[in-house]
């Protein structure tokens, strides 16, 4: 995830994908173990993705490849302050991309529409998912009416590969602060008390009879 010095900052598209691509990458291996158990599958028919990105290449050289990227903002809620500075809810429109190939056009669908379950299951996964902050400020959701799956044709490879992708689609919600910028700042403030003898003509005192004039 990239680094930050301080949560006071709008984070913006590159933290809510690589948020997510670290997430899916420390989560996903020991999700599949257990897919696989349920499933009776071994590593060859519900592999280990080998990489996983928050961009979208010019090509793909590994597989499977599992591809997280932001669409879109979709909306902006103000929800407080954190000491001066507003938070806004932030929701980003997201998609996590699944890529397989392999022999076969039925085991390259069938080994995709797997992957995309397991990845489903990961982003539906909400304690896991927010255990992933490093700051536990950003409060990430993920709000589940808005998740959908598509999935792709068919590519038909050299050697009689075949190559299949999927995408799930939602929205990703992020706490993030707008750190207003100090217009002037005061350095230090110095003060003193000088004592004056009473007596001091200088000091044009009124009276005491003035002093204590009755007003009508």
């Amino acid at each position: 995830m990239p680094q930050n010095s301080s949560y006071d900052l709008m984070h913006g598209s590159q933290f809510a994908k690589q948020y997510v691509t670290d997430y899916l990458k420390a989560d996903i291996p020991t999700r599949l173990i257990e897919y696989r158990n349920g499933w009776l599958l071994d590593s060859g028919d519900l592999p280990e993705p080998a990489k996983y990105l928050n961009h979208e290449p010019i090509a793909l050289d590994k597989w499977p490849t599992i591809i997280t990227v932001v669409i879109s903002t979709g909306s902006m809620e103000p929800i407080g302050h954190r000491r001066s500075d507003p938070i806004y809810r932030m929701g980003y429109t997201m998609r996590s991309y699944v890529w397989v190939r392999t022999a076969g056009s039925e085991q390259t669908t069938t080994m995709r529409d797997r992957l995309v379950t397991v990845v489903r299951s990961a982003l539906l996964d909400r304690p896991c998912l927010a255990a992933t902050d490093p700051l536990d400020a950003w409060n990430a959701t993920i709000e589940t009416t808005t998740m959908r799956e598509e999935f792709s044709d068919l590519t038909l490879l050299k050697g009689d590969r075949v190559m299949a992708g999927g995408y799930l689609g939602y929205d990703l919600h992020i706490d993030e602060v707008v750190a207003r910028k100090d217009i002037g700042t005061l350095d230090e403030i110095q003060f003193g008390i000088d004592t004056t003898d009473i007596t001091d003509t200088s000091l044009d005192l009124p009276a005491d009879a003035d002093m204590f004039t009755l007003l009508p």
